[in-house]
């Protein structure tokens, strides 16, 4: 495993980093998922992104059991907006509710990198969140203030303003808006990012066929009317992924680990088989300027 500063928090975190929503899903024991994440620890990840929302608190439950209050391993986590008097919001007040709850799931004294977890631009720019944050940044609850934001354009603002050390963003060879601004001002600032998605939901890997029926189980049901586009996509990319050493899957991981403004990529995992195919991506250097050039002839071809 290699590791990246995480922009100027003194983090260094593992180039592969964990996605824990699928942690603790009921389908498996205890057991199974606690294997999972001791896996991970011992291949080098040290970095685990989950949130209060996932599997309603199981996530960060079993990270709780596996990884507790160890220093040496990271944890971010996120407070959910929620609609009060019909208004979705993301207040101090309930940033300070969520923590104490995920603090104790976590069975953590303190969380490493503490999100909001996809806000929306009003929200951002309406509510209280950062002093919650900073306040609770001076009491020792968490470590350093992040926004998993929902657009190039969000994580953009929030560098521009000066509230985020940390940017959640979503990178891919689907998703390239970052590479036009928010790449370089992450750097000039000093903000750390975690990429999510960097497979979109497995879709990246080339396992879905078009055509093909997608399981409710598999999270790239999640999109819905946009999934057999994305794997008609997918499937052009396949004659550049088929020869990359890795497949397609290791290619996908690679694009994302490619800009030196990434700290970390968080693909999930749902088998220890997983979790092992994604840490072989770490590699410690650049992305190959001829396999980004064949993937973006392919880009070319795709209709905006």
């Amino acid at each position: 495993m290699h590791y990246r500063n995480l922009g100027k928090t003194g983090l260094k975190v593992s180039e592969v980093g964990m996605g824990c929503n699928r942690l603790g899903d009921p389908m498996h024991d205890d057991k199974f998922w606690n294997d999972l994440v001791t896996r991970a620890i011992d291949l080098g990840v040290n970095n685990f992104d989950t949130s209060e929302a996932d599997g309603k608190g199981r996530s960060e439950e079993v990270l709780g059991r596996v990884v507790g209050n160890r220093d040496d391993l990271y944890i971010a986590s996120k407070a959910s907006p929620k609609t009060i008097d019909d208004v979705r919001q993301i207040t101090s007040e309930i940033i300070f509710e969520a923590v104490e709850k995920s603090l104790k799931r976590l069975q953590r004294d303190c969380i490493d990198i503490y999100q909001l977890h996809s806000p929306n631009q009003e929200m951002l720019e309406r509510d209280d969140w950062a002093e919650g944050l900073l306040r609770l940044r001076e009491q020792g609850k968490i470590k350093h203030c992040a926004i998993a934001v929902n657009s190039a354009k969000d994580g953009i603002w929030a560098i521009e303003h000066g509230v985020a050390e940390v940017l959640q963003i979503t990178y891919s060879i689907f998703e390239t808006t970052p590479e036009d601004a928010l790449f370089d001002l992450a750097k000039e600032h000093g903000v750390g990012l975690l990429v999510r998605r960097p497979m979109e939901r497995g879709v990246l890997t080339g396992k879905f066929k078009p055509n093909q029926e997608v399981a409710s189980e598999h999270r790239a049901s999640l999109e819905k009317d946009r999934l057999p586009g994305m794997i008609e996509r997918a499937e052009t990319l396949r004659t550049v992924g088929e020869v990359y050493s890795g497949g397609m899957t290791r290619m996908a991981l690679q694009f994302g680990l490619g800009p030196d403004a990434v700290s970390c990529i968080i693909p999930g995992a749902r088998k220890i088989e997983q979790v092992e195919e994604n840490v072989a991506a770490s590699y410690g250097g650049g992305f190959s300027a001829d396999v980004r050039a064949q993937i973006d002839a392919v880009r070319d071809t795709w209709e905006n």
